[in-house]
């Protein structure tokens, strides 16, 4: 059955490449790098500060002021879902899915697809905090500050990506475009 609902194509990857770095380069210049994963830890502090303020208080990491209160990289979390989502809708190509093609083309269920996305999005939350950063942050920041540090880190994330992503579909489909 013909999909009835038009697609538009999306943004080229050079162009949302570049958007991105400029937005980047003009965060640094009116106030600080854009940075995600700093905001989770900031929003668990602000539940924590409601039950247990003494807590918060005498904590090494969450005692500090700037993780005591939602700021700009709070509204960056909720504007980043929300444009995926409006693109999505937009271009014609949100659907409501749990699991992809990729991860049934190697034979797993629905819930080993939700088990390993809650699981590895927990450890990369994980590493990212006792890393005191994230990968995004370290490539995208790195990059729009011309850091020397974000060359090799760049290097090797994609090629851990590539090599997971062997691991995790081996029986990868082929992509439609």
């Amino acid at each position: 059955m013909e999909d009835p609902v038009v697609r538009r194509p999306p943004l080229a990857w050079w162009a949302g490449g570049l958007l991105l770095g400029l937005t980047q380069v003009l965060a640094i210049a009116v106030k600080e790098p854009l940075g995600v994963s700093t905001q989770f830890v900031v929003a668990d502090t602000v539940a924590i500060q409601k039950v247990r303020p003494d807590y918060v208080k005498d904590h090494m990491l969450i005692g500090s002021e700037k993780y005591q209160k939602l700021g700009y990289g709070w509204w960056l979390v909720v504007g980043l879902v929300a444009g995926a989502f409006l693109a999505a809708v937009f271009t014609g190509r949100w659907r409501l899915r749990v699991t992809t093609a990729w991860w049934q083309a190697g034979g797993g269920g629905v819930l080993g697809r939700l088990v390993t996305g809650l699981v590895g999005g927990f450890l990369i939350l994980v590493g990212a905090r006792l890393a005191h950063g994230c990968t995004s942050g370290q490539f995208a920041s790195g990059w729009a500050q011309l850091s020397l540090s974000a060359v090799p880190f760049t290097v090797a994330m994609f090629a851990m990506g590539m090599l997971t992503a062997r691991i995790a579909y081996p029986k990868a489909p082929s992509i439609e475009r």
